[in-house]
């Protein structure tokens, strides 16, 4: 975070367990996994600890896309629905931010873990992270379901963080050329009708993949920075709501160099998007150049 204000950057923090660990349910206060006290007042001191700016949010984002069963663990057998996942996370969501709103700190922006938008129906609880789930629901039936359980769940929230990726559908179709995207693109604006207020919006997943799309060829490095500045242009830069766009992602050697998200490959290399997004950027006058 310090880091981040070094570089005259805002922090957008994803707070959640080690990957893997997501076992979160474990750590609620009753067998119900309805009540996280104990855990939300943990979170609050991680926040209360991180690096202030005057003048500058700090982003907090509690977990991660809980709708999918590696970031919403069990174990012991049987399995969880998606009713009752979103009921817990719901929970969990409540007692964190109340938390982190009870430091009093007006920098400090709360926003649920952006859902997946295509989520799972049910999971199997077992000793592993990638136990078998059945897909089948959208984000939004999991928002429903959260409120459902919680009804004043929204009014938490200072801002919507999403993971409105492309996509030709809501929650499948994804990755396929910039004029087939608009869909997943603006995926946000349905979750916003959901909250039903007019949040600031920080897309904090998004972007295309040169070796993941669903049916069609893959697209091509050239392809893929084509689009992204398209979103850029078309989409991310004037929309009202969106108030910054993180794509998935910068550098990394499995999401980035073997699953085709990376600008920028571990051997340093650079693709095409990194170039393109940078000269639009420097163009419009935004940032060090």
């Amino acid at each position: 975070v310090q880091g981040t204000y070094a570089r005259d950057l805002v922090p957008v923090s994803r707070l959640g367990p080690p990957w893997g660990e997501a076992e979160i349910r474990a750590q609620s206060d009753d067998p119900s996994h309805l009540s996280y006290g104990a855990l939300a007042n943990a979170y609050k001191a991680v926040v209360e600890g991180l690096p202030k700016k005057d003048g500058t949010p700090l982003y907090i984002q509690v977990h991660n896309e809980p709708n999918l069963c590696y970031e919403w663990e069990c174990s012991g057998g049987g399995s969880l629905d998606s009713t009752t996942i979103a009921a817990e996370y719901a929970a969990f969501f409540r007692d964190v931010a109340d938390a982190l709103d009870a430091i009093g700190d007006p920098r400090i922006q709360i926003s649920l873990g952006a859902l997946a938008p295509g989520g799972n129906v049910s999971c199997e609880c077992c000793p592993e992270s990638w136990c078998a789930g059945q897909p089948g629901e959208t984000g939004l039936d999991f928002m429903a379901k959260m409120q459902a359980a919680v009804p004043d769940i929204w009014s938490r929230l200072d801002y919507l963080a999403s993971h409105a990726y492309p996509a030709t559908n809501i929650g499948w179709g994804f990755f396929q050329p910039y004029p087939a995207s608009a869909p997943g693109l603006a995926y946000f604006e349905q979750e916003l009708a959901v909250v039903g207020s007019e949040l600031p919006v920080l897309i904090t997943e998004t972007g295309w993949s040169t070796k993941r799309p669903e049916g069609g060829p893959f697209p091509s490095a050239a392809e893929v920075a084509t689009w992204t500045v398209q979103a850029y242009q078309e989409v991310w830069l004037t929309h009202p709501n969106i108030k910054g766009v993180m794509p998935f992602m910068l550098q990394d050697a499995f999401w980035g160099d073997q699953e085709g998200f990376g600008w920028v490959l571990t051997d340093g290399s650079k693709e095409p998007v990194f170039h393109q997004v940078r000269d639009l950027r420097c163009a419009l006058g935004l940032g060090p150049c």
